[in-house]
């Protein structure tokens, strides 16, 4: 199963599980996460992502679960997790957009995500 990259894009986000510093207020709020797969298997995705204090507060996949927070300059650097699947995200996210790229080694899969700040 492809976790139906749940770990992905939460994203991807990444869109806001962030690196190691606070982030500024402007981070927090509801996110709009797309995983695009350009290697692998892996499918195109979109989720809601929370984000409270820089931190993931909630993924759009039921049992996922994220490790990582933005930091102040907006750099993204999260790990999201489901079942056996860890995906790697990295990135950055400025305002109320952002991107980067993401890894999910075991299945051999990797690509990039975009992130929006849904008002």
């Amino acid at each position: 199963m492809i976790i139906r990259s749940a770990a992905i894009a939460a994203a991807l986000f990444a869109a806001a599980p962030l690196t190691t510093a606070q982030a500024g207020p402007s981070y927090d709020g509801k996110w709009s996460v797309q995983i695009i797969t350009e290697k692998g298997w892996c499918d195109v995705y979109r989720y809601n992502i929370g984000v409270a204090g820089g931190r993931i507060t909630e993924v759009g996949a039921p049992g996922a679960t994220a490790n990582g927070r933005i930091d102040q300059g907006g750099r993204v650097n999260v790990q999201l997790a489901k079942g056996a699947d860890v995906i790697s995200v990295t990135g950055a996210v400025t305002g109320a957009s952002g991107g980067g790229a993401w890894t999910l080694p075991n299945r051999s899969c990797a690509g990039r995500w975009r992130a929006e700040k849904l008002a």
